[in-house]
């Protein structure tokens, strides 16, 4: 059992670790450069990595299972999850834009030079110390809910996860599109084969995967931090689901190795009880940040900043204002009302439904949210992002760059 969960980590950590030897793929030549200069910070440190993984891994969960006992082997497979889902996280970036620029090269490369230029600022990694001590400081916190403050928390963190990113997301547009576009180094990358459309695509999916990969940063905390929580609270400990006892029967193991299993199993279970939300969660995102993308074709950072707060606010205060004017047309029709309810019915049918996106209904009522309702969340997210964009499109078109 320990040589194949060692395995499975050393398969996920390849891609990075090759990577880190160096960006044309010459891994021999690093490694060989490790064994002469063992204190070659860059290769030598790669190169005791790998090796401490294959060895020490291997010996120091066999020891566990050895002497430890099946409490501290679970914990130990818990925390296992937990570093073998940030290392796909991970894998997921490094994968996933040379087959993008495979795919899609023109467009790919923007999106790749887009997503180097938002991780390098300073502003993402202050906004990610932001939401990491906000994540933090809230299981202490108390909330005076009679038992419920587990829910709190949760609510809390998606808004303080969405908050982060979609401000990340609309400054880097700004930064990134509309400053392009005013000093005129926009007009270098035009005279290359790369067309308006491939530009702003490109430039809305690289700050998309930044915002994405800040989004998933401090997801994974979120989870550890909802544990956690549940640990101070003293709550019960949640029953180990139908799916991993039927899968920890069919494999039919001694005591401990049953332990380590049902440790990742459970850190499994909890990724994907926080999952539907986190997906809900991102859509929202990706909605603002298309908005931000369109406006910063033709608008500088702080009116694009102000426009989508602004946006923002009308959207989550729309409902309540078509509830009203419906109300106010019933029981006192005239020209104000008529005019209220026209306004309501304007924005409603205008702006996005963030309503939609939100998860707090079902964590008050601990209802589990249907695949096919996640899917329909997600779909709505997508088309309204496709129909900015292509407003965002029409205004890039006629957009002088000379």
């Amino acid at each position: 059992v320990a040589f194949v969960l060692v395995v499975v980590y050393a398969a996920a950590a390849v891609p990075w670790v090759l990577l880190g030897f160096d960006d044309s793929g010459k891994l021999a030549a690093q490694a060989r450069l490790a064994l002469r200069n063992p204190f070659d910070r860059r290769a030598s440190g790669l190169l005791l990595f790998v090796i401490g993984l294959l060895v020490i891994g291997p010996l120091a969960v066999a020891y566990f299972l050895h002497s430890g006992d099946p409490a501290t082997i679970e914990t130990i497979g818990m925390v296992y999850g937990a570093t073998l889902q940030l290392q796909l996280i991970v894998d997921f970036f490094i994968v996933g834009f040379p087959l993008l620029m495979l795919i899609w090269p023109k467009g790919g490369a923007v999106a790749y030079a887009a997503f180097r230029e938002g991780v390098r600022q300073p502003l993402f990694w202050v906004l990610f110390a932001f939401g990491l001590l906000a994540l933090i400081i809230s299981p202490i916190v108390p909330y005076f809910t009679f038992g419920e403050d587990l829910v709190m928390v949760k609510d809390l963190g998606f808004d303080t996860m969405m908050l982060v990113a979609a401000l990340f997301g609309t400054l880097a547009a700004s930064q990134s599109i509309s400053e392009e576009i005013e000093g005129r180094t926009a007009v270098t990358l035009m005279s290359k084969p790369v067309s308006r459309r491939q530009f702003l695509l490109g430039k809305f999916l690289g700050i998309l995967l930044a915002s994405l990969l800040l989004f998933a940063l401090l997801s994974w905390l979120f989870e550890g931090v909802l544990l956690g929580k549940s640990w101070l609270d003293r709550l019960d400990a949640t029953p180990v689901p139908a799916w991993l006892t039927s899968f920890l029967s069919s494999l039919n193991l001694a005591e401990k190795p049953t332990a380590l299993v049902r440790g990742l199993g459970l850190w499994t279970d909890h990724t994907m009880s926080v999952l539907p939300g986190l997906v809900m969660t991102f859509s929202e995102v990706m909605v603002l940040i298309a908005v931000a993308v369109t406006l910063a074709t033709r608008t500088a950072m702080v009116v694009n900043l102000s426009t989508v707060l602004a946006i923002y606010f009308l959207a989550n205060v729309t409902p309540v204002l078509v509830s009203i004017g419906k109300g106010a047309t019933d029981n006192a029709p005239g020209p104000v009302s008529e005019l209220l309810s026209f306004t309501a019915g304007l924005f409603d049918m205008l702006l996005p439904d963030l309503d939609t996106f939100r998860i707090g209904p079902a964590l008050v009522t601990d209802a589990s949210l249907p695949a096919p309702y996640i899917l329909s969340v997600l779909f709505y997210g997508v088309l309204y992002a496709l129909i900015v964009l292509l407003i965002g499109l029409i205004l890039f078109e006629d957009k002088g760059l000379a």
